[in-house]
């Protein structure tokens, strides 16, 4: 009898091994799947969180290189004014903001051809002998628009120039 009772606590040990294995292995796989469930979307929300800044640290580039324009809306007029009359198209469409550039290259040239260039020069000159470098308008803001008969509305690029956003 002693016989048969170690035999059935031989089996037990087994089967007790046996279950102490299973409820590890089931808890690890829930505390991976934990793990997965929660970690995994905030995994996605950081990749996707660095890929956007990423991109518009690309979308910026253009903007932070561009180094076209006075540190006034006076200067950056006077320079556009500058590279007009030395027929410097080109340079003259660097003082608009990047995406009217191309547009504003065409038009001068255009303007140009038709010998209007002395019409079209005259009242922005007119209007910039009226402004003033330490005009509080533009001083404490990184926007000006002129309140003369021409609109000038300038804004001021992130690494401190002025830009022509309109004339």
């Amino acid at each position: 009898m002693e016989n048969q009772f170690q035999q059935n606590q031989n089996i037990e040990k087994p089967k007790s091994k046996f279950w102490k294995f299973a409820l590890g292995f089931v808890a690890i796989i829930f505390v991976f799947g934990i793990i997965i469930f929660y970690g995994y979307p905030k995994y996605q929300d950081w990749k996707f969180s660095k890929e956007l800044k990423e991109l518009a640290q690309e979308l910026d580039r253009p903007y932070l290189e561009d180094t076209y324009g006075g540190k006034t809306p006076k200067e950056t007029l006077e320079l556009f004014i500058a590279a007009i009359e030395k027929e410097d198209f080109e340079l003259a469409s660097k003082y608009f903001v990047l995406s009217k550039q191309g547009e504003w290259k065409s038009e001068l040239i255009e303007i140009n051809n038709l010998n209007k260039i002395d019409v079209f020069l005259k009242p922005i000159k007119e209007e910039i002998i009226k402004l003033r470098d330490n005009d509080v308008k533009w001083m404490n803001n990184d926007k000006y628009i002129s309140e003369g008969p021409i609109l000038f509305n300038l804004i001021k690029y992130p690494q401190g120039i002025w830009k022509i956003q309109e004339i």
